[in-house]
């Protein structure tokens, strides 16, 4: 008894095919794995910003905590003294611009501040125009009229991806640190 010949099928027609598909498949996955690269580090440029902008807000306030209350509602002092001053997180920052207002929040009688009293504040900006900062208002009574006053710091910058984006912090500072 023989056994079951075999058959044998030509399959020099599919190979063709087959190559091209599996090019196909291997371009596919290529291109996706190059966008999502893209995508990964234009997320990694992000994060470094936002962490800059971070420790930049930090840096800055700090550099008010350190001071007593009487500098930091002194309109000269600050301008000159803490304003000018870069801070060392700024550089990956591109198209940087700085906002530092410094308010009256509590009037030594007791009521609250700006802008309720309608007085003005203490507003300085600096950016790519103004390294060294511009006053843009000007209260010189802060440290008589108020118990408290509130440090604002906005900063934005120019994004990776072309946007503005935008980062601020606050703190109150009274004289003896007595809040109400």
């Amino acid at each position: 008894m023989e056994p079951y010949p075999i058959k044998r099928h030509s399959r020099d027609a599919f190979a063709l095919a087959e190559v091209c598909v599996a090019l196909a498949v291997c371009a596919l996955f290529c291109a996706a794995a190059f966008a999502t690269n893209e995508r990964l580090l234009i997320a990694l440029r992000e994060q470094k910003e936002t962490g800059a902008a971070a420790m930049m807000l930090q840096e800055r306030m700090e550099s008010f905590r350190t001071l007593p209350y009487s500098q930091v509602a002194d309109t000269n002092y600050v301008g000159n003294n803490i304003v000018p001053k870069p801070t060392t997180s700024e550089q990956a920052l591109g198209g940087l611009s700085e906002t530092i207002t410094v308010s009256g929040y509590l009037t030594t009688a007791g009521t609250p501040g700006y802008p309720t009293d309608g007085s003005t504040v203490n507003q300085w900006v600096r950016d790519s125009q103004h390294p060294n900062g511009q006053w843009l208002n000007q209260n010189l009574n802060l440290a008589s009229n108020y118990s408290l006053v509130q440090v604002d710091i906005l900063i934005s910058w120019m994004g990776t991806n072309g946007r503005t984006r935008s980062r601020n912090l606050t703190a109150h500072f009274g004289k003896g640190n007595c809040g109400p």
